[in-house]
């Protein structure tokens, strides 16, 4: 019995002891991830100081020192995307480098995707303490809906100080499309109805030039067009129709008055309009006002249990 007793008790020890073992392990390895974390932040404090005393700033609009992660969600996956990437050279308005900072500039990215920068080195110069430079995204795959890419960006300085920043930006790939929601409470007098057209092209309603009816053409060939042409093209095309004795259109609001194929109905008597249609730009959004005969309704959109009080069609 008492043979047993110290076997239970022998076995206990040694549990007991590869517990504490464990737990030292722990101990010290966090130990140690904590003091490497502290020791990085003191030795890139102690370098930002000595490079400030020194008048060394390099900084960028999008990349940082430790790193910055960007996510582009919509992206249509067939056109380019171009990133600017802008560098400074000063801390504030009175600390500006009062030397030329010349960098460096790489990156990697995913196999989906070609990747051209405008330059691969840069200066900021000391009159301006700016500089920028840009790269361009092109797929170089067809890509579907949901599908990845991604970018990593590395400056770095060339200067006597020696500094990195970098980013990643991802890319993901979504169906552009032309949403819409309505902003309104209880009490309020009136309610926001707020387009949105993620579209990045246009497409023909009137064929001219070269161009034939439902031909889509890019951003960039539509503002390139005359006003006259431009009115022959159409983006998010969104008819509005409404009922009038619970909801009444802004006349003064700027997108009522840019609109078009406005459509009026008798009610006791009086003309009232009753359905609209307006055009939002690609890659824009646009805000129109409606005035409630009863505020005490909340028409918010989308909402559970609530239908759209305004029957809205896309083009």
């Amino acid at each position: 019995m008492k043979s047993h007793r110290k076997k239970y008790e022998k076995r206990n020890k040694k549990i007991k002891k590869i517990k504490l073992i464990t737990c030292l392990v722990i101990i010290i390895l966090l130990a140690i991830s904590l003091i490497t974390v502290l020791a990085r932040y003191i030795t890139n404090n102690i370098n930002n100081h000595l490079m400030e005393s020194k008048e060394f700033y390099f900084y960028s609009d999008k990349l940082k020192e430790d790193g910055q992660d960007y996510q582009i969600d919509n992206w249509s996956g067939v056109e380019d995307y171009t990133i600017t990437i802008n560098m400074n050279s000063m801390e504030n308005n009175l600390k500006k480098a009062s030397y030329d900072i010349p960098y460096s500039i790489t990156y990697s990215c995913s196999d989906n995707i070609i990747c051209q920068l405008n330059k691969t080195e840069g200066i900021i110069y000391s009159s301006t303490n700016s500089d920028y430079f840009t790269i361009k995204i092109t797929p170089n795959t067809i890509m579907e809906n949901g599908d990845k890419a991604w970018v990593k960006i590395y400056v770095k300085s060339d200067a006597e100080y020696k500094k990195e920043l970098k980013a990643e930006f991802k890319f993901i790939v979504g169906k552009e499309n032309v949403s819409y929601q309505i902003d309104d409470e209880e009490n309020s007098n009136y309610f926001e109805l707020n387009i949105t057209n993620t579209q990045s092209y246009y497409i023909v309603a009137e064929a001219f030039d070269s161009y034939k009816v439902g031909q889509r053409i890019d951003v960039n060939t539509y503002l390139s067009l005359s006003d006259e042409k431009k009115q022959k093209c159409y983006s998010g095309e969104i008819t509005i129709k409404f009922d009038p004795t619970k909801v009444q259109i802004d006349m003064t609001d700027k997108n009522y008055l840019k609109s078009k194929d406005i459509k009026t109905i008798n009610v006791n008597g009086y003309k009232y309009i009753n359905e609209i249609t307006v055009n939002v730009d690609a890659l824009s959004s646009e805000n129109l006002r409606f005035y409630k005969t009863d505020k005490t309704q909340d028409y918010s959109y989308p909402l559970e249990n609530n239908d759209c009080i305004l029957d809205i069609s896309i083009k």
